[in-house]
């Protein structure tokens, strides 16, 4: 019945339970919804975390690609600048020496050294030396020049070139150079190194090259060997050859003898005595300054293309495994050349390997060096 308590309690019951049922629906609308939005914000972070990190690697093997393309093109540049360097002081050089083949005087042949060393040294003077008197001879790359006579024995660098027959770096100072020598090179900057080349021409110093500035010792000291050379040439006089001698009349009677009963003994081959230079043929002396020039020419070019090897070689008093293969290169061509082509020759390649290479020393050519030729 209609208004009855208990009608009334159901009414109330059903509007509470409606009211629970709508409350707690909205409750877990917003729940699933809360939960939603968190599931997408982490995928989200995750998918930003992921891309953050492939794109980090992106960049880091797009880094290290860029590095490896510099540094291969720093190779390359380093690589082509050391060949064209390699070029243009092996044409330099070449165009030197053709110079200096053709140099008919002492006095040109200096002026051409002088004139090639300026590829190679922002200032350059060539004395002559003669005795203890250096004099100017010619130079490049100075604000002025002067014809300067000076004592060696007062230029202290000046006379240990002289003394030691080998190149000698000394600092740009009137006890060293000598004071007119000094103000020429230094132009009011004393202090400054200074490379001194000896031109030795048959064991005496006959001229020097002396160059300050930007240097190059390698090729310089190459040239000064190719000038001594020259000036060798220039300074040995033209030997006259000996009449033929007057062969002897056959005698008029010839006389028989008796072979013996049993033949001698042979005799021993006979062995060849030393002979001086005046007993020489000039053919003969002729041979043997070629033989010294391409010797000479042989072990400068060791010096110049194989100084690490060398310098390692000294270090470890082994100069012949360091350069075996040049040295034994140029072995060969010294016996076909000239060993195997006269008696008389002597192993100038020996001698300039151990002037040159080892400093007279010829332990630093280490115990595996095959010795002299002859």
């Amino acid at each position: 019945m209609e208004g009855t308590p208990a009608s009334n309690w159901k009414v109330v019951f059903d509007k509470h339970q409606a009211a629970l049922v709508e409350e707690l629906s909205a409750f877990l609308l917003a729940d699933r919804e809360q939960a939603t939005a968190d599931a997408t914000l982490a995928e989200r972070q995750r998918l930003s975390a992921e891309h953050e990190e492939t794109l980090a690697q992106a960049i880091e093997r797009e880094r290290a690609r860029a590095d490896e393309q510099v540094e291969r093109a720093s190779v390359e540049a380093r690589t082509e600048g050391g060949e064209a360097a390699v070029r243009t002081t092996a044409e330099g050089l070449n165009q030197a020496l053709r110079r200096l083949r053709q140099a008919a005087t002492e006095t040109s042949a200096l002026e051409i050294l002088a004139d090639a060393s300026s590829l190679w040294a922002q200032k350059a003077v060539v004395l002559s030396i003669d005795s203890t008197l250096a004099r100017f001879r010619a130079s490049r790359g100075l604000d002025q020049t002067s014809e300067i006579t000076f004592s060696t024995e007062t230029a202290g660098a000046v006379h240990s070139a002289i003394e030691s027959k080998d190149p000698v770096i000394a600092v740009v100072s009137a006890t060293e150079l000598s004071a007119e020598l000094s103000a020429l090179l230094a132009n009011g900057a004393e202090g400054r190194k200074a490379y001194l080349f000896p031109l030795v021409v048959r064991h005496s110093v006959l001229a020097m090259l002396i160059a300050s500035g930007a240097v190059s010792p390698a090729p310089l000291e190459l040239l000064c060997e190719a000038a001594a050379m020259k000036l060798e040439i220039l300074t040995t006089p033209v030997p006259v050859a000996a009449p033929e001698p007057v062969a002897a009349p056959a005698p008029a009677l010839v006389q028989i003898q008796q072979p013996p009963a049993t033949p001698p003994a042979a005799a021993p081959p006979a062995v060849p005595q030393a002979t001086s230079w005046a007993d020489l043929s000039a053919d003969d002396q002729k041979l043997h300054l070629h033989a010294q020039r391409v010797a000479r020419v042989r072990v400068a070019e060791l010096r110049l293309y194989s100084a690490e090897e060398l310098r390692k070689g000294v270090f470890e008093g082994d100069i012949y495994g360091a350069l075996h293969t040049g040295i034994d290169a140029a072995r060969a061509e010294f016996l076909q050349s000239f060993l195997s082509k006269s008696p008389t020759m002597v192993d100038y390649l020996h001698l300039e390997i151990v002037r040159s290479l080892a400093h007279d020393d010829a332990r630093l050519l280490g115990k595996q060096y095959p010795g002299p030729m002859v």
